[in-house]
């Protein structure tokens, strides 16, 4: 099983990828890692019942979050998702990165997001990050 989480400060949007290939969407609460800890992050985990059911069977979880810039940053939203996801491989990177993926692809571009805060970039790095994690 896959998760993939798009977080801003007010919302994160995760969809899942059941086994029968069903797609579940949640929406939780923001989770920012300038404005939540690792124990507030844990909690709104916990209060997601699909998460209780199929926490034992995720192998992968991809998190892009604003606020995830900084190792210190990502590393706050990784030990709360492996609390709860025990086997998983656990990535988290920028709500940035996560969009240009979207967004963009594997061509240059540029990108933006419109939130409770506001970036835009112009999308070289993106091609490189996707090649390096292949």
């Amino acid at each position: 099983m896959l998760i993939v989480a798009d977080s801003g400060s007010s919302v994160t949007d995760w969809i899942c990828l059941l086994p029968n290939q069903e797609k579940q969407f949640i929406e939780t609460k923001g989770l920012n890692p300038f404005f939540v800890s690792e124990k507030e992050i844990i909690k709104v985990i916990n209060s997601v019942n699909l998460f209780q059911d199929i926490a034992p069977n995720v192998k992968e979880v991809h998190f892009f979050g604003a606020g995830c810039n900084s190792p210190d940053k990502r590393e706050i939203i990784s030990n709360a998702l492996s609390v709860k996801f025990k086997n998983a491989f656990v990535n988290v990177e920028s709500d940035l990165l996560g969009s240009a993926y979207a967004t963009c692809g594997t061509t240059p571009g540029l990108n933006c997001i419109l939130g409770t805060g506001s970036n835009i970039s112009f999308l070289m790095a993106a091609i490189y990050m996707m090649a390096y994690m292949v």
